[in-house]
């Protein structure tokens, strides 16, 4: 108990001894005091002597030196509140003719735009996502299969602002068979792939997930801890969105 007792105080020591640091403004004054919140430019301090507050002090009333000190606590103290949304985006369609079946391509993408709730501006986001494809398979159903995934980057993102990103390309297959003709192994005559849904997460320049997000939780589940490369074939039972 006493050793407990004896590192439980120490630990509380270095607390305390981390988080104190002396601020210089631009008249030379001193201040020995603990960040409470930093955000949009202003910080609130803690005087360590008696504990009284100083509230929405202008970081550049302060040195360089500290005004980078307190830029270096905000960001390492940032509560994200964002929001993610999609939109799908044809790019493309081709069509060709064979064997009195016609075949259609599509390449789609979908948008990803990433809403920041928090009036703090945020930057160098890394955005991972995955995206499902629907396989027809003459059934006219299907599981969600990873069809490709990816990362791409926010450098900035507003306080109250919102970004949109583009994922890499999905293929989508389609067949239709000539009227009066039928497959032999009971296939319907029209058979078309689907997009199959999303999950995506961000983190910021830290390497700290800021956000998780998936069309269906499952999906999700089957991304995460995946390598992020074209041409898997990871299965879901999600239905398509």
């Amino acid at each position: 108990m006493k050793t407990h007792l004896i590192t439980s105080l120490c630990v509380l020591a270095a607390t305390a001894v981390l988080s104190a640091h002396e601020f210089t403004d631009l008249q030379g004054r001193k201040l020995d005091a603990e960040i409470v919140s930093a955000s949009a430019g202003q910080v609130t301090l803690k005087r360590n002597a008696d504990g009284r507050m100083f509230s929405n002090v202008p970081a550049n009333s302060f040195s360089e030196a500290d005004q980078k000190f307190i830029a270096d606590w905000a960001a390492a103290n940032i509560n994200y509140n964002l929001e993610v949304s999609y939109t799908k985006k044809k790019l493309s369609e081709t069509k060709k003719r064979m064997n009195n079946t016609t075949y259609e391509q599509e390449v789609w993408v979908y948008k990803i735009n990433v809403k920041n709730r928090l009036p703090v501006a945020l930057s160098d986001l890394r955005v991972d996502y995955w995206c499902f494809r629907r396989e027809d398979g003459g059934k006219g159903k299907g599981a969600a299969r990873l069809e490709t995934s990816g990362t791409t980057t926010i450098p900035f993102l507003a306080g109250s602002g919102s970004v949109s990103v583009d994922t890499s390309e999905i293929i989508l297959n389609k067949q239709k068979l000539d009227a009066g003709f039928y497959y032999t192994n009971g296939a319907r005559d029209i058979q078309a792939d689907g997009m199959g849904g999303l999950a995506v997460r961000i983190f910021d320049k830290a390497g700290k997930e800021a956000h998780s997000w998936a069309t269906k939780d499952d999906l999700l589940a089957a991304a995460v801890g995946r390598p992020k490369a074209a041409g898997s074939n990871s299965e879901s039972g999600s239905k398509p969105k």
